[in-house]
């Protein structure tokens, strides 16, 4: 699945595109604008507008001698359609679960990368990284299993590969030391899933 347009699963058209322009926001836009920002043709934009207006999904109002354009609320199809825009922060949620009922815990675990930033495609990982407490071991069979099953709902629930980075409780302290690659993106973009925040590991406070 395409985490950063998640419509691409049920609408591989120009809709997918509009859908979640209109979907991220209540302020009114000029076909224009949501052009623009779907990264499409402003001529193809307008044939998808007109036709969501006729369905009732989209309202659309003049505004000078232009006319705006916002997704209507009320209609009976807009739940499933911010649901599907919504996918990404769904499948956060899931791990953020099923990660509650590990036993042992992670110190911490976050999700990074594309999947986090939500600029992925069909080919990307869902990068995820966790830090291991200190009193269970690498080879730990429970833990092992733990972090197996993970990586095996993450493709189950998009279809994409789970990209597991994981460090030892001990290894953080390499980790300010070093600055592996890594720790740039860990800073710049992680969601946190469990535990302590990834910042303040990072800082070693």
């Amino acid at each position: 699945m395409d985490l950063s347009l998640p419509f691409q699963a049920m609408f591989p058209t120009v809709d997918s595109s509009v859908l979640a322009v209109l979907a991220g926001s209540s302020k009114p836009r000029t076909g224009r604008a949501v052009a623009e920002q779907a990264n499409r043709s402003q001529r193809a934009t307008k044939l998808v507008l007109d036709r969501l207006v006729d369905h009732g999904l989209v309202l659309r109002e003049e505004a000078g001698r232009s006319h705006v354009y916002t997704l209507n609320r009320e209609h009976l199809a807009t739940p499933a359609i911010v649901q599907l825009a919504n996918l990404r922060l769904a499948l956060f949620e899931r791990l953020r679960e099923m990660v509650a009922l590990w036993h042992p815990q992670p110190l911490h675990a976050s999700v990074f990368g594309s999947a986090a930033r939500g600029d992925g495609g069909l080919d990307s990982d869902v990068d995820i990284f966790l830090v291991r407490p200190t009193d269970v071991g690498e080879d730990d069979e429970q833990w092992r299993e733990q972090v197996e099953d993970l990586a095996d709902a993450v493709f189950r629930w998009t279809g994409n590969h789970a990209g597991v980075a994981e460090v030892s409780e001990t290894d953080l302290e390499r980790f300010r030391r070093d600055q592996p690659a890594v720790v740039a993106s860990l800073r710049a973009d992680a969601v946190g899933i469990f535990g302590a925040p990834i910042q303040s590991l990072l800082r070693g406070s």
